[in-house]
């Protein structure tokens, strides 16, 4: 059967060519605009590209929003760079942490990191607004990931009059969910490879749920042992293993139980996966609390302090050759004597 043509209304839709909906639809039957032809245009609405261009007399600025992969590589190439994985299943507090880690630089140096740029500033921004009091919420909320694509927001700091930058990748926290379920779903994601520090998110509000207490502590190391078993990180990254949302675990009467669950998880994943990583430590933070006694960011300061910190040195494996031919397996026989 012949395959059907892809039409929208929208002029401005590519979705016959890259499947997605301008209109951000993700069932394109709810779309308004799909499966219909566009309209004709009168000669007279026609706009002329190239006489509007030629009548712009200012200054052409790239967008400040998340980075694609294309961009993320040429910063790389520019500054000493450390790349930053961050994993965390839905609604855990990752974007809460990207966010403030981002608001805490707004004062000023965080201890003697200062910030000396990016080039995501308005994705930052966005991403801030509504944990904000300017946004009007009545709690702090951070907008979720989109499935199926990868974002990376950029900072450069300054340390000891040494300028870095710090890519953080972002990726939905379904998909990480999905490598619990089936490990082969870690495969498409290469920005863990690439990963200097790889940050692993417990949902310290979920903690506090008996009901969603077990699949927490449960989640974690089948996520970490997807990936492994993917390759995801045959650089051996540092790792950080941070409970977030700690304000929801201070107010909860299960406070000792949580605290000690959190320690479990931490204790598991070091014995469990300690040859797979380098510098290994773990963290407690409110990156958006909605407590007003509980200081915004708190705790974050230490985590950005250890995604800056070098790499350990890398450590050397003789490999031994091994063609496949029987040959190889021959070995000489010992003389006798006598």
């Amino acid at each position: 059967m012949a395959d059907t043509e892809v039409i929208c209304a929208n002029r401005e839709c590519r979705i016959a060519q890259d499947g997605k909906c301008v209109e951000g639809y993700d069932d394109v039957g709810e779309c308004p605009y799909y499966g219909r032809e566009p309209e004709e245009r009168d000669e007279e609405d026609e706009v002329d590209d190239d006489a509007v261009a030629d009548a712009f007399d200012g200054l052409h600025l790239p967008d400040a929003l998340p980075l694609g992969n294309s961009r993320a590589d040429r910063v790389l190439s520019i500054l000493r760079s450390r790349m930053i994985g961050i994993i965390g299943v839905h609604d855990s507090g990752k974007t809460s942490v990207i966010a403030g880690i981002f608001d805490l630089f707004q004062t000023g140096p965080i201890t003697d990191i200062a910030f000396a740029g990016s080039s995501t500033l308005h994705g930052l921004e966005l991403i801030c607004h509504d944990a904000r009091v300017a946004s009007e919420r009545d709690e702090p909320h951070s907008e979720r990931t989109k499935r199926g694509e990868v974002k990376f927001y950029h900072l450069d700091v300054r340390r000891d009059d040494t300028l870095q930058s710090l890519l953080i990748a972002d990726r939905s926290g379904e998909e990480y969910e999905e490598v619990a379920d089936l490990a082969a779903n870690a495969t498409a994601m290469f920005e863990l490879r690439r990963a200097d520090v790889i940050t692993v998110l417990v949902d310290g509000c979920r903690l506090t749920s008996p009901t969603d207490r077990a699949d927490v502590m449960g989640a974690i190391p089948l996520i970490i042992q997807g990936m492994v078993e993917n390759g995801a990180f045959e650089r051996k990254p540092n790792l950080a293993v941070v409970l977030t949302k700690n304000d929801d675990v201070v107010a909860s009467p299960r406070r000792e139980r949580v605290e000690h669950d959190f320690q479990s998880i931490v204790e598991g994943v070091r014995e469990t996966f300690a040859d797979d990583f380098g510098e290994f430590s773990s963290f407690v933070t409110s990156a958006s609390p909605k407590d007003v006694n509980v200081e915004r960011g708190d705790g974050l300061a230490a985590v950005l302090d250890f995604w800056l910190r070098p790499p350990p040195e890398p450590r050397g494996v003789r490999l031994r050759y091994r063609s496949g031919r029987v040959f190889d397996r021959l070995t000489a026989e010992e003389p006798k004597n006598g």
